[in-house]
């Protein structure tokens, strides 16, 4: 028995759950609206979600992930997550739920010796699931950060033009008394 093909077998099922565990941090009518609309116009963050799961699945019922492939698959659903203001262990915690789901889906084989080696390998690819999903939450948080204290250091010299302190931006390396009116 093949572990990964009974596990392709039930996909949908597997993906919907998954889908369901990481929209279920979110605020019930937006969960509710990210279930039932599938347009991806009318929906980007239900679609990039739902999208970025089912090609993260087919990467974790391997015995042996690709990592650039999981990255890139993540990769939707952390950024939506980093600038939804979500907590590192919200965002990242519906890594949480595939291990058990397997689990569950397996229940029946268990005792067989590729089963067995294929729940091991699991384990070892939750564990990467969720370092990899770590540090790109960091990244895209890291980035929304420089994004904000950028915008605010702009918004601070156009008021001191505005207000005549400074006669316009400061270029890099430039003295301050050379701007100042």
């Amino acid at each position: 028995m093949n572990p990964e093909t009974v596990l392709s077998e039930k996909r949908k099922e597997i993906i919907s759950q998954w889908f369901d565990s990481v929209i279920a941090a979110y605020p019930e009518d937006s969960a509710k609206f990210f279930k039932k609309n599938a347009d991806p116009f009318a929906n980007p963050v239900g679609n990039t979600i739902f999208r970025s799961l089912d090609q993260l699945f087919d990467e974790v019922i391997q015995m042996d992930m690709d990592p650039e492939a999981v990255k890139k698959s993540l990769d939707g659903i952390i950024r939506v997550q980093s600038v939804q203001e979500f907590k590192p262990s919200e965002a990242i915690g519906f890594i949480f739920t595939i291990e058990p789901t397997i689990k569950k889906r397996l229940k029946k084989f268990r005792g067989e010796k590729a089963v067995e080696q294929y729940l091991t390998a699991l384990a070892g690819n939750t564990e990467k699931l969720l370092r990899t999903a770590f540090d790109l939450y960091m990244e895209c948080r890291q980035k929304v950060f420089l994004l904000r204290a950028n915008q605010s250091r702009d918004r601070v010299r156009q008021l001191l033009i505005k207000k005549g302190y400074i006669k316009e931006l400061p270029e890099k390396g430039m003295n301050l008394d050379d701007i100042i009116a």
